[in-house]
């Protein structure tokens, strides 16, 4: 009887250690998302209630970062249409710019074409007003409480200072009048959108850069993109090699079309970016439910690997974005498909050579 005990209470520690090794195990493949601090979640409430897409960068934070010091500068915003010649006002008016004085940009933009952008930073409004009062291509608006609206004519742009901190900035002079009542407790434009905020809240990596939409058509832009990997060997004959050698012809179009028809069992994409001395970027896509994951999975390794092979075949030197594909981990966390790439210095390089960004 007491050996019986003995070897029960062994059966019992067995099962004990492995449950224990089975739960670790789980919990260390669930996804935990930095936090979605309070400050940002507040900036949230002045941009518009459902946009295409949001973006989200802190200039502040990546900074910091050799990547940054590397590899980024104003340049990458300067011939941007959107905001690169708004922010080029600051820079002009204060010496404020990413590179230093301008801390966070929000911008969020709809398909009817209005923007919203946020703006934090250390400004001085003086030398601003100077600056703008001096060229007749800005015009100023009063409104009550004694905030000036300024208005860039050309571009029929408009932006105001909501505190020393901040600018509120848009192309549509209705989304700067929802703007002007906002406080750090109203919980309206995108922060009323619960969907919206949820999708931001599971975002991976939140303190640099980030960017989200639930829109569908945005969805689909995209993985039209991820289909169009292939196009260029759909045509692409095997090299000689008999019966052994693969012929691409076929199956590139067909799991590139299968690809492309898993975008409507997909609620909303977001990539995230993590600066140290390299790069991490992570694009999510948050699936209806598991089993949607698991398949668009299944399709993204196949298109992937169908790169990498078509490489293989042809005479010219890979490409970085190829050898990129080499350095993606892809992961399902519950309806969750986690695409991840951590890129060192010499990738980002060459990447940069190709002008791919």
């Amino acid at each position: 009887m007491n050996d019986m005990r003995y070897i029960n209470k062994k059966i019992l520690l067995l099962f004990f250690i492995l449950y224990c090794l089975f739960f670790t195990t789980g919990c260390s493949r669930r996804f935990e998302p930095e936090p979605l601090t309070l400050s940002v979640k507040q900036n949230l409430a002045l941009l518009q209630q459902d946009p295409q897409f949001v973006m989200y960068f802190n200039f502040q934070k990546m900074r910091e970062t050799d990547f940054w010091k590397k590899f980024i500068s104003d340049s990458i915003f300067n011939a941007e249409r959107s905001f690169g010649s708004f922010l080029n006002v600051f820079k002009n008016a204060t010496g404020a710019s990413i590179s230093g004085g301008i801390d966070e940009l929000y911008f969020s933009n709809s398909w009817i074409g209005d923007n919203a952008m946020v703006v934090k930073g250390t400004f001085d409004k003086n030398k601003v007003f100077d600056y703008i009062s001096s060229d007749s291509n800005y015009a100023s608006l009063p409104y009550p409480g004694g905030v000036t609206v300024y208005m860039q004519k050309p571009m029929h742009f408009y932006f105001y200072f909501k505190d020393d901190f901040t600018v509120c900035a848009s192309n549509y002079l209705k989304q700067i009048e929802n703007s002007l009542n906002v406080k750090d407790t109203s919980v309206t434009g995108l922060l009323s959108n619960t969907d919206a905020v949820k999708i931001i809240e599971n975002i991976k990596y939140k303190e640099n850069l980030w960017m989200m939409s639930g829109q569908k058509l945005f969805i689909r832009g995209i993985f039209e993109n991820l289909a169009d990997i292939n196009r260029s060997v759909k045509d692409k004959k095997p090299l000689p090699g008999g019966n052994d050698t693969l012929s691409l012809s076929d199956s590139t179009g067909e799991d590139s079309s299968k690809l492309l028809s898993l975008y409507n069992r997909i609620t909303a994409v977001s990539f995230s970016i993590k600066m140290t001395g390299e790069l991490d970027i992570v694009m999510q896509n948050e699936c209806e439910d598991n089993l949607s994951a698991e398949d668009l999975k299944n399709k993204m390794e196949a298109l992937f690997a169908l790169a990498k092979l078509s490489a293989q075949f042809s005479k010219k030197t890979p490409s970085a974005a190829v050898k990129v594909l080499d350095k993606i981990s892809i992961k399902v966390y519950n309806n969750t498909l986690l695409l991840e790439a951590k890129l060192d210095e010499e990738q980002v390089t060459d990447i940069r050579k190709q002008k791919v960004f």
